[in-house]
């Protein structure tokens, strides 16, 4: 039995603990030399704080240094003495005893360690009394886990409960997975059934899009939810054995802390979103009546500030992008974080990134509604920009789209369209239509009138032509060897400006073969042996024997 009288136990014990410490204070003090006159003594430094561990749990944080020892070193005492007398056989029992230093810690009357008035905390007001019961309570729990963890039927009960947990948690996750193929594979049938039901290919896409980030967001939230379940199987497994409760503990704390952080997170950022829902639903009632109206203008129901059908569209976007920037500005404040620091440090790095990356971008877009306000150009206008020619089909936000009298599509950026040369065929001081050109080039032995009245000629025969204003002829250029002849004829439709033109062209050739008049386009260097002209016979072809010949 280890139990003794209570009465000779604890004189006995506090006469001996009494006499070692005045012996090692004695010792202490002689050790100490004296302190010389005009010699300041040493500062005392503080040492760290260390907390003494047995079996996995915390048993007391030591403050304060005592008869020479550290924190530290007390903390690995005590670590020491814990051990040694719990390693004993038999059930120890803590009891504490007052001295003047403090409160002696016993475990089955051997001398755990010392706390004294300076191991408190003071920052939480904790007086002696409550450190010597938690204390207490700390030692009984750890020196009963580690007497339980050598009881083979407890190590064996907690593997049997961690062994039917796993199959529980294996089972179970098995089952999940194969309900969601099931549901997976009946939503995919369902999805391909409903896409073929669909005749847009823009809706399709949208749908496809939407199908697979739904996909993505069931997969993410299977392993999120996976992860949940293998961590309480984890806790659950940690409970079972006594050296590991406490992670078990640490982790039920964690999740709790965390869940009501959140929660009150939650409950303090609803005010603030409630606010910013309030001034989005605004903007966005706003934006509503901007695009009903712009819609009125466009339609030609009636006109609002000097804005046609042409501006109506993109004056509508410029006002929808004004009202929404004011509305992201003004629920900016209510967002949940929007006045930490990493709010903060991620708003100017985002602005950073478009006020550097975006510039071209925003050249383009001023480009994109310069060419729309200042009317350089509409879409359905002939232009041209630098070498090509065609029909504006779009005047985009960043692009311009022509196509080419062959069917081409040809984009130029705006910018590019504002710094190079445009010329617009559809602009005309004389109302609807435009003016065609065709240039020749005649020798001087060609009578000039002769000239006019032949190009006049296949000018009336072209279909598309107008008569009204009539065609003309103007002598451009007299140079070295040949006169310059420029054919002005007006047309209506605009968009037939090449048939036309290809037709007139074919008409010229045509006067002049009659007439047997040679062109010398593109220039002329010397006269040929023979006018070079074909005869009407030959128009529809050379036959093969004067070809031969």
């Amino acid at each position: 039995m280890r139990t003794r009288a209570a009465t000779t136990g604890t004189q006995g014990f506090a006469k001996a603990l009494l006499a070692l410490l005045l012996t090692v204070l004695c010792g202490v003090l002689a050790a100490q030399p004296a302190p010389r006159p005009g010699v300041p003594a040493p500062a005392a430094v503080a040492a760290a704080p260390a907390t003494a561990r047995y079996f996995n749990r915390d048993i007391v944080t030591f403050r304060s240094t005592f008869l020479g020892n550290t924190p530290a070193m007390r903390a690995h005492a005590t670590e020491a003495n814990l051990a040694r007398i719990v390693d004993r056989p038999g059930h120890a029992k803590s009891t504490a005893q007052l001295v003047p230093q403090g409160v002696v810690i016993l475990l089955d009357d051997q001398l755990v360690t010392v706390l004294t008035p300076a191991d408190r905390d003071a920052l939480r007001n904790q007086s002696l009394d409550q450190l010597q019961r938690q204390t207490l309570a700390r030692v009984d729990d750890a020196v009963v886990a580690a007497e339980q963890a050598r009881m083979p039927q407890r190590i064996l009960q907690g593997l049997a409960w961690v062994l039917i947990a796993s199959v529980v948690v294996f089972a179970f996750l098995w089952l999940l997975r194969f309900l969601l193929r099931r549901l997976r594979h009946r939503v995919d049938a369902w999805v391909q059934r409903r896409l073929g039901q669909v005749k847009s290919d823009s809706a399709r896409q949208l749908l496809h899009g939407l199908i697979t980030s739904g996909r993505s967001m069931a997969r993410l939230m299977t392993w999120l939810f996976a992860a949940l379940v293998f961590e309480e199987w984890l806790r659950f497994a940690f409970g079972r054995f006594p050296y590991t409760q406490p992670w078990a503990e640490a982790m039920t704390g964690w999740i709790g802390t965390r869940l009501s952080a959140l929660g009150q997170a939650i409950v303090s950022a609803l005010p603030g979103l409630f606010t910013a829902f309030i001034i989005l639903l605004l903007g966005r009632l706003v934006a509503q009546a901007v695009r009903i109206t712009f819609h009125g203008v466009e339609s030609g129901r009636f006109q609002v500030l000097g804005i046609d059908q042409q501006l109506a569209e993109p004056t509508r976007k410029i006002v929808t992008a004004i009202v929404w920037l004011f509305a992201i500005a003004m629920a900016y404040p209510y967002l949940p974080g929007a006045e930490t620091d990493a709010f903060k440090g991620l708003s100017v790095f985002v602005g950073l990134m478009v006020s550097l990356g975006a510039s071209s971008v925003v050249a383009q877009a001023a480009g994109g509604f310069t060419l729309l306000y200042s009317r350089t150009m509409l879409p359905g206008d002939v232009v041209r920009i630098d070498e090509t020619e065609g029909v504006v089909q779009q005047i985009g936000l960043f692009t311009t789209r022509l196509r080419t009298p062959l069917g081409v599509e040809v984009s130029y950026p705006n910018s590019v369209v504002l710094g190079g040369k445009l010329q617009n065929f559809s602009r005309s001081p004389d109302g609807p239509g435009m003016w065609l050109e065709a240039t020749v080039t005649i020798g001087y032995d060609s009578p000039w009138r002769q000239v006019h009245r032949l190009l006049l000629q296949a000018a009336e025969r072209t279909q598309g032509v107008q008569t009204t204003p009539r065609a003309f002829v103007a002598q451009t250029a007299l140079s070295d060897f040949y006169v310059e002849y420029v054919l002005r004829a007006r047309i209506l439709d605009v968009q037939r400006r090449w048939p036309i033109r290809s037709e007139l062209h074919a008409n010229i050739q045509d006067a002049f073969n009659e007439a047997g008049v040679q062109i010398m386009s593109p220039n002329y260097e010397a006269d040929p042996e023979g006018a070079k002209i074909v005869p009407k016979q030959w128009w529809e072809g050379r036959p093969q024997d004067a070809g031969e010949g």
